[in-house]
């Protein structure tokens, strides 16, 4: 099969890097906010990213500050729980919401998620904590908790 090395949008040059056989993965490194942010493309089976996959991750890109953002508010929104910890509940209250490293994974029919691998929550210690996009409007947490159910 032959897959791209290299797939160019405006802003980032996403890199195809190792995966199994079954799985192509492009992911590019992107400056801007405070500091680099990174943006995948994941397509199983392996084959060439659809125009879906290609547009949504341009449009992420283009947006990834407001789009962190917006998932960083989903999170603390969503995520007040009377079952939350203490500790969890005073985390979200914080000035600073726990939320880092944000990177975006889009998938071969457009749909796409933004995790931020940091979490001071206990929900998202080992993996991170996901927002599922339907656009560009958070409508679900991905809990990363097991990574054999993602």
């Amino acid at each position: 099969m032959d897959l791209p090395d290299v797939i160019e949008l405006d802003g980032a040059t996403l890199i195809r890097i190792d995966a199994p056989e079954d799985v192509a993965c492009w992911t590019a490194g992107v400056e801007g906010g405070d500091g680099g942010w990174t943006v995948s493309i994941v397509v199983e089976p392996a084959e060439a990213p659809s125009a879906e996959a290609t547009e949504t991750a341009q449009g992420v890109v283009d947006e990834f500050g407001a789009l962190s953002e917006a998932a960083i508010r989903y999170l603390v929104e969503e995520l007040q729980d009377p079952g939350l910890s203490a500790a969890d509940r005073a985390l979200l209250a914080a000035e600073e919401p726990p939320f880092g490293a944000p990177e975006a994974v889009v998938w071969q029919d457009g749909t796409w998620m933004m995790r931020f691998a940091e979490s001071g929550l206990e929900i998202g210690e080992e993996y991170g904590i996901g927002v599922m996009f339907a656009g560009r409007t958070p409508v679900a947490i991905e809990d990363l908790s097991d990574p054999d159910e993602v």
